[in-house]
């Protein structure tokens, strides 16, 4: 096995470029009026300004990017590739978007749930019996939630054939308003449960497929309006106070506190490779610190990679919305769905922490970095392939455009390192390894950023590794 691996070789090697990673999420910025996105390693790789006030940003699941504008009534559909904005009159102030397996868009807005094909063609409203809906979610069933920031506190359901229910949320005080609601993933072919968060005290509601109200949990702090639901099932919440919550599904148990400073935790999302990120809104409007999209460890509470919201010379200002990822639509909503192309389901590549999205990343060859990538610090390279299978990873500073890497017959996949930015360096092994990466304790390594990319060869088949990278912070 060989680690020929050295910061400072690769320091001493340092480009500046622009690159386009190849798994990327999205993040809208209220104050400033743009989108961003962002790498699974936290840097900022492209921004798009929107022109106008921004509420969220949701990915569908054909990549475009369905931005909600704040307190309006248009929303707009972005093409990330040819960066094309295309505005769509809704029939009421968008709020939230959720993506079914067919790809048709479910929209909260104004007091209805309008039905969107991928082209933002409406396809059909459905009147509620509740008022205000927020949050909205898809269970494993194709049910649609609805969560009211109302009194009664309620959710409703549309299920497949369209008919529409509320249901009261059994024990919840005046005060309390639901505003985000998520559906869990328990298993092939086992209904989902539904959970619910509000604004208000700190209630944690559980119910069944059916709307029965099954547990209402306390956990401390108040207006709990944050909410996901790991890949080991159990939940993380957060709130407005900063405080980041771990609750155990199965009883309602802390199972960690931790506190996010100096600001609140007012976006919650798991990535495709289950890795936790919160939004931090730093600066409201003004001047101030740009806001962040910080990746955690689950273990420990520990800022990874802060995700700083920054791009030339444009800081991501207001931001209070979570990281969208497919990660719920992969596992939850179409888990037998195949949407990479690689002949693995989207939920068997969530559940080990794959990319569900990425052809090159599977049961046969991943590579990501983990931990905390900071000055001073030691992060790994992690490698999860069969015991056999031997690979050679390259690093480099920069990445083609997809399409224009090397390519081979005899190798699956594409190679997209800049050939004029590789360095001279390389990591090799057999089968699963974790390398510790040590950072020296230096300012001047702070920004650094490169990428990793090589070859796997296997008992039955030789391809190119996904992409991974690394940011200094």
């Amino acid at each position: 096995m060989k680690h020929s691996l050295s910061l400072l070789a690769v320091a001493a090697l340092t480009v500046t470029t622009s690159v386009t990673a190849q798994e990327t999420y999205w993040i809208a910025n209220r104050a400033s009026m743009d989108i961003m996105e962002v790498s699974p390693w936290g840097s900022i790789r492209d921004r798009i300004d929107m022109g106008t006030s921004l509420r969220s940003a949701h990915v569908a699941p054909d990549g475009k990017i369905w931005v909600v504008r704040f307190i309006q009534g248009t929303f707009d559909i972005v093409d990330p590739v040819t960066r094309s904005i295309t505005p769509v009159v809704a029939p009421g102030n968008p709020f939230s978007i959720a993506f079914d397996a067919q790809g048709t868009a479910w929209m909260t807005a104004g007091t209805v749930v309008a039905n969107y094909d991928a082209t933002g063609t409406l396809i059909q409203t459905y009147t509620l019996n509740a008022a205000a809906p927020l949050g909205i979610a898809i269970d494993t069933a194709g049910n649609k939630w609805i969560a009211h920031r109302t009194n009664p506190a309620s959710v409703s359901r549309i299920d497949a054939l369209g008919a529409v229910t509320n249901y009261q949320l059994v024990g919840a005080p005046s005060t309390f308003l639901p505003v985000r609601v998520v559906a869990d993933f328990r298993g092939l072919l086992q209904p989902s449960h539904i959970w619910v968060v509000g604004d208000g005290p700190s209630h944690l509601f559980e119910l069944d497929e059916n709307g029965n109200t099954l547990n209402m949990y306390l956990p401390p702090g108040t207006g709990l309006s944050q909410l996901v639901v790991a890949p080991n099932g159990n939940l993380w919440t957060g709130n407005s106070g900063g405080t980041l919550l771990e609750i155990d599904a199965s009883n309602g148990n802390v199972l960690s506190t931790y506190t996010q400073t100096p600001s609140s935790v007012l976006g919650l999302a798991f990535d495709l490779s289950g890795k936790l990120w919160a939004t931090q809104r730093l600066t409201f409007s003004g001047v101030g610190p740009p806001c962040e999209v910080r990746r955690i460890d689950p273990a420990t509470g520990a800022i990874e990679v802060p995700g700083v919201l920054s791009y030339g010379s444009f800081d991501g200002i207001g931001t209070q919305s979570s990281l969208s990822t497919p990660y719920e639509y992969a596992l939850v909503v179409a888990p037998f769905a195949d949407d990479d192309g690689d002949g693995e389901v989207n939920y068997a590549e969530v559940l080990q922490a794959t990319n569900a999205r990425d052809p090159l990343s599977n049961s046969s060859f991943h590579a990501q970095t983990t931990g905390i990538t900071q000055v001073g610090n030691t992060p790994t390279i992690d490698v999860t392939t069969p015991p056999s299978t031997f690979w050679l990873m390259a690093f480099g500073f920069g990445l083609v455009a997809s399409g224009s890497g090397y390519t081979n017959p005899a190798i699956t996949g594409e190679f997209t390192l800049d050939p004029a930015l590789i360095l001279p360096v390389n990591l090799s092994g057999v089968g699963n390894t974790s390398i510790p990466f040590p950072i020296p304790n230096a300012p001047a390594f702070a920004g650094l950023e490169f990428f990793m990319q090589g070859v796997h060869i296997g008992a039955t088949s030789t391809g190119f590794t996904n992409v991974t990278g690394l940011l200094v912070w």
